[in-house]
């Protein structure tokens, strides 16, 4: 058994004795450490006495090591070091923010919304978005949670779906007036020869769900015979919708504040009902604790109360 206590001196004259050797002096090690010269003489001879013989010649104001204390130097300063390293990396480790990764629509639109919310919960701890496009990169990252549009396998992940995927044409109230669209009829019936585009964007992976897709499994004509603009993000096509300036496949679930606060307005009874959804993830080889477990919970409370009001 070991019995650290009474089998080594206290931590704070290896201290002081490691800062008197290595400035050679009290006073200046009185000043590193901003205590007095005294406490660093009582200290440095606490040690001494508890050694049994002296570490240190004193002549005057010099100071030099006795062979012991030489010795004791070197053990001292790689235990010191030894120590401040790993309990740095502990330290750093548990005072670090943490880590939510997410596709950047879902950042934006959706999971801002809801950390601002566990902020001012009383499970509330430092956290960092991790937003991108590319789910390979959001996957080989060091996020403790991920929130990803998937079908629910990723790989060495478990997963929660959150929201299910339901997408539906969107416009600002005003360009929905002026095509006369109030939600409730084919989408066919907002085809103009001289209107609005179809806010189309570069798909990040093959299951996302552009203007393409989105007719093809309702099975409807287009988007030959509409007017289209690409955009190079999802997120700008919701941008340039908010703004009037065409009409974009809004995501029911992400969009849910747009559309409470009036910023957009579904202009068809047509909606793709797709597979994939929003999933919470974290690796499998980690079960979650503590600060990422209580978020966890959070944002599944949070996913749940919105698809119960939707209902």
């Amino acid at each position: 058994m070991r019995k650290y206590r009474t089998a080594l001196p206290p931590l704070d004259l290896l201290i002081f004795f490691e800062a008197a050797h290595r400035v050679g002096s009290f006073t200046g090690c009185a000043s590193e450490l901003h205590v007095s010269q005294a406490a660093v003489s009582k200290r440095i001879h606490q040690l001494e006495e508890w050694i049994g013989e002296p570490l240190f010649m004193r002549n005057g104001k010099r100071l030099a090591p006795t062979e012991s204390g030489e010795r004791l130097y070197h053990t001292v300063g790689m235990a010191l070091e030894f120590l401040r390293q790993g309990l740095g990396t502990l330290r750093e480790h548990a005072m670090r923010p943490l880590s939510i990764g997410a596709h950047t629509v879902v950042g934006m639109f959706w999971l801002t919304a809801q950390l601002q919310a566990f902020g001012l919960s009383g499970d509330a701890c430092p956290t960092r978005l991790v937003t991108s496009d590319n789910t390979g990169d959001l996957l080989s990252g060091k996020s403790d949670l991920l929130v990803v549009y998937s079908n629910g396998l990723v790989p060495g992940c478990r997963t929660t779906r959150l929201l299910d995927e339901e997408m539906v044409p969107m416009a600002s109230p005003a360009l929905a007036a002026a095509l006369g669209a109030d939600g409730s009829g084919p989408f066919q019936h907002c085809r103009r020869t001289d209107g609005p585009p179809l806010l189309n964007y570069l798909r990040s992976a093959p299951d996302w769900v552009d203007w393409r897709v989105w007719f093809d499994g309702l099975s409807l004509e287009g988007p030959e015979g509409w007017h289209v603009k690409t955009m190079s993000t999802y997120s700008q096509t919701i941008g340039e919708a908010i703004r009037g300036n065409g009409i974009a496949l809004g995501s029911v679930a992400l969009l849910q504040s747009e559309l409470a606060a009036g910023r957009l307005v579904p202009l068809t009874q047509d909606v793709l009902r797709t597979d994939r959804g929003y999933y919470l993830c974290h690796s499998e080889s980690a079960p979650l604790a503590g600060e990422a477990q209580r978020l966890a919970d959070f944002l599944v409370a949070a996913a749940h109360s919105q698809n119960a009001f939707a209902r």
